[in-house]
C-alpha cells in the first residue's frame, strides 16, 4: 500500500525567483536613469578631451567676469569720460586763435591744425622764415573788421640752440610738411577796435588798427622787429615779442596792459585813405631777432 505524500515547495526558491525579478526592476531603473548620461562611459579622443576642457574654462571666466565686473568696453568709455572731465587734460588745450573757429587744441598741434583745417580756406600758405630775411604781407584796410582777427600770414623758422630731443615739436603734420616739425611758427593777426591812445590831445575812444605776432610755444621768448607801412610817407616800426597763444587773443583787452602790438589810429591814415581803394594797403614786414628760453 503506497502512501502519497504531499509536496512542499521550498521557500528559498521562491525568495530566488523574488530577488531575480527585483534584480530586473533595478537593471531597469538604473539603465532609465542613466541613459542620457551614457556618451560620459563612451571612449573620447585627447584632442576632443581638452578642446571640451577649454570650453568649460572659457564658460567659467566669461561667467565670473559678468558677474564681478563690467564689460571693457563701458570700462574704457568711463575711462575716457572720466579723464575729459578731470581738470589736469584741459590744462594745456588753447581755443583756436583764427576767427569763428570753436576747436580746442594743444599748442603744438596748431600749425597741424591751420594746415588741415584752415590753409585752403583762407589761401594764405605757410612759409619758411630764412635767417636774416624779413617776411612780408599786405592787407586792405576795409578788410579789418571790428574785433574780428584777421589772420595776415603763417611763417615757421628753423630754431636754433635746441636740443631736437627735448624741443617742442608740431605734431599731426601732413607727411609733406613733417620737415617742420620742429620750428618756430608765428601767425601775424590784425585788427580793427576802439582804444583810447594817450599821445593824442583829447584822449578820446578812437578806432584803431592793431597788428601783433602770435606763437605757440611756451617755453620760449621769441623777439621780432614789425614794421607797418600805411602808405608811401607813413610807416610804423616796432621791436615786440610774439604774443603766446595761450594768452588770450582779444586785441581790445590785451592791448590796454601788452605793449606787444602796433596800435595806429585810423585817423593818422587819412592820407592813405585818400587814395583809390586798391591803393589802400597796409604792407606789414616782419623780421626775426631772436629767441631766448624763459
Amino acid at each position: 500500500m503506497s502512501i502519497l505524500l504531499p509536496t512542499f515547495y521550498s521557500a528559498s526558491k521562491k525568495t530566488d525567483s523574488s530577488d531575480i525579478k527585483q534584480r530586473h526592476k533595478r537593471s531597469g531603473r538604473h539603465v532609465q536613469e542613466t541613459q542620457s548620461y551614457a556618451s560620459v562611459n563612451l571612449p573620447i579622443s585627447k584632442d576632443e578631451a581638452l578642446a571640451s576642457e577649454d570650453g568649460f574654462l572659457r564658460l567659467n571666466r566669461y561667467e565670473y567676469k559678468s558677474i564681478t565686473s563690467q564689460p571693457s568696453i563701458k570700462k574704457s568709455s568711463q575711462f575716457e569720460t572720466a579723464r575729459n572731465n578731470s581738470n589736469c587734460s584741459h590744462l594745456r588745450l588753447i581755443p583756436c586763435p583764427l576767427h569763428a573757429c570753436q576747436c580746442s587744441l594743444d599748442p603744438s598741434g596748431l600749425l597741424g591744425h591751420y594746415i588741415m583745417d584752415h590753409q585752403h580756406g583762407m589761401g594764405l600758405p605757410f612759409v619758411e622764415l630764412g635767417p636774416e630775411k624779413k617776411a612780408s604781407m599786405s592787407c586792405h584796410v576795409s578788410s579789418l573788421e571790428h574785433d574780428v582777427n584777421t589772420l595776415l600770414g603763417v611763417f615757421g623758422y628753423r630754431r636754433t640752440g635746441v636740443n631736437p630731443l627735448k624741443c617742442a615739436r608740431n605734431t599731426h603734420l601732413l607727411s609733406e610738411y613733417r620737415k617742420y616739425s620742429q620750428h618756430g611758427v608765428l601767425m601775424v593777426f590784425g585788427c580793427r577796435t576802439q582804444h583810447s591812445l594817450l599821445w593824442h590831445r583829447k584822449p578820446a575812444i578812437d578806432d584803431v588798427l592793431v597788428i601783433w605776432v602770435t606763437t605757440p610755444l611756451q617755453s620760449a621768448s621769441v623777439s621780432l622787429r614789425l614794421q607797418v607801412q600805411a602808405g608811401p610817407s607813413r610807416g610804423y616800426y616796432k621791436a615786440v615779442k610774439a604774443r603766446p597763444a595761450s594768452a588770450t587773443q582779444d586785441c581790445k583787452t590785451f592791448i590796454k596792459t601788452d605793449s606787444n602790438a602796433i596800435l595806429i589810429g585810423v585817423d593818422d591814415l587819412r592820407g592813405l585813405m585818400e587814395l583809390d581803394v586798391w591803393q589802400q594797403l597796409l604792407k606789414v614786414e616782419l623780421k626775426l631777432l631772436g629767441e631766448q628760453k624763459i
